[in-house]
């Protein structure tokens, strides 16, 4: 007997696995170096962004996860291009001292909480840039460290060589993705997920209900800045180089227009997909031969989301709306037809 099928789960399902592998065997159709960076480097933006969403589901709002990514990003350079250290290791450490310094910040500073927490994060993103900046004899100042790429990996006749092409660069961001992806995916549909949402939710209520409030704040904080380290030191080694006006006040404001257009609603999906739209669309508004646009077109892009998007939503939301529609399902936002005409 043939089970029963649930198309209207399994089309969508069947739909979003195909984009996804369609994105694991790209390399295959190109291996055009614009083309990669621009993937690379939006996976990369886009771990930083589940970050600043899991922090944002606890109702906290962070205007320094560019400064994790930089606190990462030299760690791994200053023990690999000063120190002689191995990628490996020192990348595995950027994440964990990353995330020790997130866990020592956030047991002192998300004790306050609302707009002081945005305020205080605010500032630690222009602190670390200014100690990258005047620490000289470690960083370089504003010249900045050129760390090494990662070392080829063999794997018995065939051998895997960051130095001579793009691809191995490509791959190991897919992997850090997909890794970062499930980690933050799994956050979300457990217990712990369920509490950081009622968090956002009501913060009073949820403090009535037993919940610790700091504690998991702290939690969000402290996972959110070990993998924003990951991106951040990855960032740097595919860069090769790093400097103190890499990764400002402008990146973390960038980090969170992705959240808002890509949509909070999905950690992961509008995650990945506010980044590559929005990383994708600043390096050709680059070209443009007008100061600034690239700024004032990322406000215009996230106005439009925020105008003609429900509350809380964002482009991902589009791919549920699609079905819907394919389906013929009524948008929950939409009047039925047999209210329209009662009315009329």
């Amino acid at each position: 007997m043939i089970p029963y099928l649930d198309y209207k789960t399994l089309l969508p399902r069947t739909a979003a696995g195909f984009l996804a592998a369609l994105l694991v065997i790209f390399p295959v159709f190109t291996t055009n170096v614009i083309t990669l960076s621009i993937f690379i480097s939006s996976g990369i933006w886009a771990i930083a962004v589940m970050g600043f969403t899991l922090v944002l589901r606890t109702g906290q709002f962070s205007l320094g996860q560019a400064a994790f990514m930089a606190l990462g990003g030299y760690t791994s350079a200053i023990l690999t291009a000063n120190l002689g250290m191995p990628f490996w290791p020192s990348f595995l450490l950027a994440g964990i001292v990353s995330g020790i310094i997130a866990l020592i910040i956030g047991l002192v500073v998300l004790r306050v909480g609302g707009i002081y927490f945005s305020i205080i994060t605010l500032a630690l993103c222009e602190m670390v840039r200014l100690l990258a900046q005047q620490m000289e004899g470690i960083t370089h100042g504003v010249r900045g460290l050129i760390p090494p790429p990662p070392p080829p990996i063999v794997l018995g006749s065939f051998e895997i060589n960051f130095s001579t092409s793009i691809v191995p660069y490509y791959y190991f961001m897919i992997l850090l993705v997909a890794v970062t992806s499930l980690v933050f995916w799994q956050i979300g549909r457990s217990r712990l997920g369920g509490t950081f949402s009622s968090m956002a939710a009501n913060q009073i209520l949820a403090e009535h209900q037993g919940i610790h409030l700091m504690k998991y704040r702290v939690i969000a904080f402290t996972v959110a800045g070990v993998f924003t380290g990951f991106a951040g030191a990855y960032y740097a080694h595919f860069l090769s180089i790093i400097t103190p006006l890499m990764l400002g006040l402008w990146e973390s404001i960038q980090i969170m227009m992705m959240s808002i257009v890509g949509g909070i609603s999905s950690i992961v999906g509008g995650a990945l997909v506010g980044s590559l739209v929005l990383y994708t669309l600043g390096i050709y508004l680059s070209r443009l031969p007008i100061y600034n646009i690239q700024y004032l077109l990322f406000g215009a892009v996230v106005v439009i989301v925020l105008l003609f998007l429900p509350k809380g939503t964002g482009l991902i939301d589009l791919w549920g709306k699609f079905w819907r529609k394919v389906f013929r399902e009524p948008d929950e936002y939409e009047i039925p037809e047999e209210v329209e005409a009662a009315v009329e």
